[in-house]
Formats: structure tokens, C-alpha cells, sequence
């Protein structure tokens, strides 16, 4: 797994995340068109890592411009789940905000992300997702740790 986490970095490095932004005090990812769960999910890995090698602390991902795509099944949420909380390694806070069906559907795979260190959450609205992505927060670590 560290090869492969090694590996996206250098994808990180030389490809152009598109619909990624860096912002003051977070970064955003907002993508936008159609895709499969599985394209979805591998473009928000590539978020929150890159977020993780340029030491971004907070990010929100907003999928609402996507169209076409599906609530996850319940292995793909796990696995989902497991995937993202592995690459943030405790040090990348995610805001998303999703669909009602992605957000209803969603609640395990917050479970899931939490009990493996992750501090994440899903939203309907980007307000409610900056504000708590935005509030002080005192269980990401230290920016040198």
C-alpha cells in the first residue's frame, strides 16, 4: 500500500487535479460532469491526497455538479471509506457536500471513516459544510507532525 500511496503522489506531482482549488484556510474540490462511483471516488482520493502532501488541513468536496451518479453500494461505501481515512492518515478534515440520497446512504461510510481516525462529515449545503469544516478544531495534528 505505501507504493501505491507513493505512486499517487507522483500522479499528484505531474497531473493537474482538475476542479481543485486551494484556498486560505482549506482547499476545494468540486467536480463537475458524469462518471462512475469507482472515477468519483478515485478523483476524491487524489484530492484528499494532495491535500495530505501539500499539508491542506481541511478540505471541501462538493459533488453536487455531478450528474448520473449513484449512491455507492454498501461494500463500495466501506471500502470507500476505509480507502479515504487510510490516504488522509488522520491529517486532512473533509467536508462533502452531496445529494440527499448520497448523504442519506452515506451515514455508514462517516461511521466507518470516523472509527478508522478520519474526521469527516457529509452536508446539503456548502454553508453548513464551511462552517464546520472551518471551526476550530483540535483533533488534526500539530503542521509538522
Amino acid at each position: 500500500m505505501i507504493q501505491g500511496i507513493q505512486i499517487l503522489f507522483y500522479i499528484i506531482g505531474v497531473r493537474k487535479l482538475e476542479h481543485f482549488n486551494q484556498k486560505k484556510e482549506h482547499a476545494e474540490f468540486c467536480p463537475k460532469g458524469q462518471g462512475t462511483f469507482e472515477d468519483v471516488a478515485e478523483l476524491m482520493r487524489l484530492a484528499v491526497l494532495r491535500c495530505r502532501k501539500q499539508k491542506i488541513k481541511k478540505l471541501l468536496i462538493n459533488s453536487t455538479g455531478l450528474s448520473g451518479l449513484r449512491p455507492p453500494r454498501f461494500l463500495e461505501r466501506y471500502q470507500f471509506a476505509n480507502s479515504i481515512a487510510s490516504d488522509a492518515s488522520g491529517k486532512v478534515k473533509i467536508a462533502h457536500v452531496a445529494s440527499r440520497a448520497w448523504v442519506r446512504s452515506g451515514k455508514f461510510s462517516i461511521l466507518v471513516a470516523k472509527n478508522r481516525g478520519l474526521d469527516a462529515e457529509n452536508f446539503l449545503s456548502e454553508p453548513d459544510a464551511m462552517k464546520w469544516l472551518l471551526k476550530t478544531d483540535t483533533k488534526l495534528p500539530p503542521e509538522n507532525a
